[in-house]
């Protein structure tokens, strides 16, 4: 580990989602689709899921831990292209027409975005192992204005068989960083 401390940058917006559909999680290999884009990104939320356990003695709290076991991703864009929604809902496609059927399995894949931060500085972050919900949007009505409609992608994400890695995030605001693609496939 080096000694290189990251320089002031803070996050000022998000773009550039993508996702590539994982094929192979294995104790001994990973592999991962074609990294496609999901869209232009309006905003990302990011909530860990914890394993939390409190013990007493003495009528005292003697030990409070909690430790991530997963992570919820929602994420919004302006609009998934139809194609791609089969492809993250496991879906069928064919013909410009998106068929879907109860029982159909999403597959797992990997999300990565770009966070553009002041200072020139970028922060990329890949979450590694996740399935995709079926898609929440909200189509309204024009009226005197123009009402844009999006869609919000709910995926949680569980740690792959390969390495125990959830997700990464590397930063170059750190000098250690030096990867200029490092978008362009799944770490691992």
């Amino acid at each position: 580990m080096s000694g290189n401390v990251s320089k002031q940058a803070n996050r000022i917006n998000i773009k550039n989602p993508v996702f590539a559909i994982l094929t192979t999680d294995t104790k001994d290999s990973i592999s991962y689709g074609e990294v496609t884009s999901l869209g232009d990104a309006m905003q990302v939320q990011v909530t860990p899921t914890l394993s939390a356990g409190t013990l007493y003695g003495n009528g005292m709290q003697k030990e409070n831990i909690s430790k991530i076991v997963g992570i919820a991703l929602v994420l919004d864009v302006n609009k998934v292209p139809i194609e791609n929604r089969a492809k993250i809902l496991g879906h069928t496609y064919a013909s410009g027409i998106l068929h879907v059927k109860p029982g159909d399995q999403a597959p797992y894949m990997a999300v990565g975005y770009e966070v553009d931060e002041t200072n020139g500085a970028t922060e990329y972050t890949w979450l590694f192992k996740g399935r995709a919900q079926p898609f929440n949007g909200t189509v309204q009505q024009s009226t005197e204005n123009i009402n844009f409609s999006t869609d919000s992608i709910t995926i949680n994400f569980i740690a792959r068989e390969y390495d125990g890695e959830l997700y990464q995030i590397a930063d170059t605001a750190n000098a250690d960083f030096s990867q200029e693609d490092w978008m362009t496939s799944v770490p691992g």
